[in-house]
C-alpha cells in the first residue's frame, strides 16, 4: 500500500469514529445531557479540523495542483461538492461549538437547534461524498 492511500485510508477511519462520537453526541442530547453533548460535538469539530489541516486540505491543494481541471468530471463533480459541504460544515460547527463554549449557560444554544439539524445532514452528506471520492481516487 503507498503512502498517499494510507493516510486516506488513515483519515477515512477517523471520519467513520467521527461519525461515531456525533451520533453518540445526538443520543446524549436526546437524553437531555446538553453539557456532554456539547463536548462530544466540540471533540468532533477538532478532530474534523485537525483532519482538514492534515489531510483533506493539503490534498484539495494537490488535486486543483496537478490540473484539476483535467481531470474527469465525475472526479471533478465529487470533489467539488465534498469540499463545498465540508467546508459549510466545519466553518459552521466552529462557529457554533465556539460560540458554545464561550458561554455560561446553554440557552443561546437552543436557539440554534435548528441549525444544528441541518449541520448534522449537511456534515452526513460531505461524508458520503467523500467515500466517494475516497474510492473513486484509490479503486
Amino acid at each position: 500500500m503507498n503512502y498517499l492511500v494510507l493516510i486516506a485510508t488513515l483519515n477515512l477511519v477517523l471520519q467513520i469514529a467521527t461519525l461515531s462520537i456525533v451520533i453518540s453526541g445526538y443520543i446524549l442530547k436526546r437524553r437531555m445531557q446538553l453539557i456532554r453533548h456539547g463536548t462530544f460535538m466540540l471533540v468532533a469539530v477538532v478532530l474534523e479540523l485537525f483532519s482538514f489541516a492534515l489531510v483533506m486540505g493539503p490534498s484539495f491543494l494537490s488535486l486543483v495542483g496537478s490540473g484539476f481541471v483535467q481531470r474527469p468530471i465525475l472526479l471533478s463533480t465529487v470533489t467539488i461538492v465534498h469540499a463545498s459541504l465540508g467546508a459549510i460544515t466545519l466553518v459552521t460547527a466552529i462557529w457554533i461549538a465556539g460560540s458554545w463554549h464561550l458561554q455560561t449557560s446553554i440557552d443561546n444554544c437552543k436557539k440554534r437547534k435548528g441549525v444544528m439539524r441541518y449541520l448534522l445532514v449537511i456534515w452526513i452528506m460531505a461524508l458520503i461524498f467523500g467515500i466517494i471520492l475516497y474510492t473513486l481516487l484509490h479503486f
